[in-house]
């Protein structure tokens, strides 16, 4: 039984590597509260109120580049301590008041407002001194001299510093009354580990990776494929396994209980209307297996196949090539979403 037509179901030749990425968000700035009173014992606890602002990494991080701080301003560099954390807590210090000892001996130049760039090497050095500092480059300072560092800290290369996406916290506590900041914003740059598998071109309305609409409004639930005539929530694809162990299985599930479905394997994007779907699988296209649902899914490689999905897609494993996967599936109501009797699921991507 013919279901569509496609061109080019020619082997697949390599895509070009992904790779780490780099990036760079910013957070909004604001006050450095200025203490009142003594914020505690230097080198054991702060109990002042310290300087927050969070900015949002989509992807795990492999190394920290650089901080910058926009328009930061303070009239005593010793006061301030420049720590950075990770979306666990884990706390990193940048910049540890320059100069001080705790009380205040060679450390009263003042940042001057500006844009003041924290990197591991090649800046200038925030160490110590009574004039002003002013807007550049510096390396980080982190002040490991007896009594000068507080205890909970990792004192380590911007360049070392790992951790889990989410929200990074730049944090500034500032020890002594009078002299007062502010900053306008910061930013955070690194490089990230790009996930390695991506759900994406979902039927759900929301358009965000692609521009065609489900064909006749049939919009599914959030993150599926269209509709269905069986499924007002439509279908979906989801995977098992990582590529990095060679053991990823695609999983669709939410199509017509005992329809038979095809997934397939592109090497590039598409964005069209497919059936009373939207395929953004695209180039030049594998038909990877023809699966019979039970219960409305199925999963392709299963109990029955001897192959890998690399290997049936032909793809060599840590060479980096992206790929995308969909399934698409019998949908024969004439009465949904005419004239056309099938459907596909959302799409996968992956990075092998």
């Amino acid at each position: 039984m013919k279901i569509f037509t496609l061109a080019a179901l020619a082997t697949l030749a390599l895509g070009t590597a992904a790779t780490a990425s780099n990036f760079s968000v910013s957070g909004p700035g604001g006050a450095i509260p200025d203490p009142a009173a003594a914020p505690g014992t230097w080198n054991t606890t702060y109990t002042g109120t310290a300087f927050t602002s969070t900015v949002a990494v989509a992807n795990p991080v492999t190394s920290i580049t650089a901080v910058k701080l926009n328009g930061l301003t303070h009239t005593w560099r010793g006061d301030l301590h420049i720590i950075l954390r990770d979306p666990a807590s884990v706390a990193y210090n940048v910049v540890v008041r320059p100069g001080s000892t705790g009380t205040s001996v060679g450390d009263s130049g003042d940042y001057q407002v500006g844009l003041y760039t924290f990197v591991d090497a090649g800046g200038g050095t925030v160490a110590q001194g009574t004039t002003n500092i002013a807007p550049g480059t510096y390396n980080i300072f982190q002040n490991t001299g007896t009594g000068q560092w507080t205890l909970g800290m990792n004192n380590v290369p911007l360049s070392t510093i790992t951790g889990p996406a989410g929200n990074w916290t730049l944090e500034i506590r500032d020890w002594a009354a009078l002299d007062v900041g502010s900053l306008t914003g910061w930013t955070l740059e690194g490089t990230d580990a790009v996930t390695p598998i991506v759900s994406f071109c979902a039927g759900d309305g929301t358009l965000t990776d692609h521009t065609t609409p489900c064909p006749c409004a049939n919009n599914g639930a959030a993150g599926n494929g269209c509709a269905n005539s069986a499924n007002a929530a439509g279908a979906n694809l989801t995977t098992t396994g990582l590529p990095s162990t060679d053991d990823v299985v695609l999983a669709g599930s939410g199509m017509p209980l005992t329809v038979s479905c095809i997934y397939l394997q592109g090497d590039a994007l598409n964005d069209g209307v497919f059936g009373d779907g939207v395929r953004c699988a695209g180039g030049s296209l594998i038909r990877l297996r023809t699966k019979t649902n039970a219960g409305g899914a199925s999963s392709f490689p299963d109990s029955t196949d001897t192959i890998t999905l690399s290997a049936r897609g032909g793809v060599t494993v840590g060479s980096g090539a992206r790929r995308y996967y969909q399934t698409y599936y019998r949908n024969s109501a004439a009465a949904f979403c005419p004239p056309e009797t099938f459907n596909v699921t959302n799409g996968i991507q992956i990075d092998w």
